[in-house]
């Protein structure tokens, strides 16, 4: 059997166990980001560190719930280790996006980073001031 373990800080470990893998999910909670650049693309990045001991875990599905304080569409940009992997779809307040992508991870620590590209509209005449909500990464340890 395979075990996900939660640490604190946003850490995911993912041990090793038998041939089948276990379904590991792993949710940042509510959370809100206050952007310091300018424009439609938020910095900094709302990040998860996830360290897996398995040798080969996989994400498979990432779900990002926009909040009812949402005012504007926006869609976010998935970077791994650094490396953007997908664009979710554009979501308003109180929709939810789903990612369903195989993202392999191998054994070791790895970053993902959610950036935030807003849409002019709603409260959005240009730039994205913040952005909030739930991210949830679904996967086989």
């Amino acid at each position: 059997m395979r075990l996900a373990v939660l640490l604190p800080l946003g850490v995911l470990v993912l041990l090793a166990g038998s041939a089948r893998a276990a379904r590991v999910t792993y949710s940042t909670g509510p959370f809100a980001v206050y952007c310091t650049s300018s424009g439609q693309l938020c910095d900094p990045p709302e990040t998860l560190t996830v360290v897996a001991t398995a040798p080969r875990a996989r994400i498979t599905r990432i779900e990002y719930d926009a909040p009812d304080a949402h005012c504007s569409s926006g869609r976010l940009h998935v970077a791994v280790d650094g490396r953007e992997v997908a664009r979710m779809r554009y979501v308003a307040a109180r929709e939810r996006t789903t990612l369903r992508r195989r993202i392999n991870l191998r054994a070791g620590t790895h970053v993902f980073a959610f950036r935030f590209e807003g849409r002019t509209g709603g409260c959005n005449v240009g730039a994205v001031v913040s952005w909030g909500g739930t991210i949830t990464l679904v996967g086989r340890g």
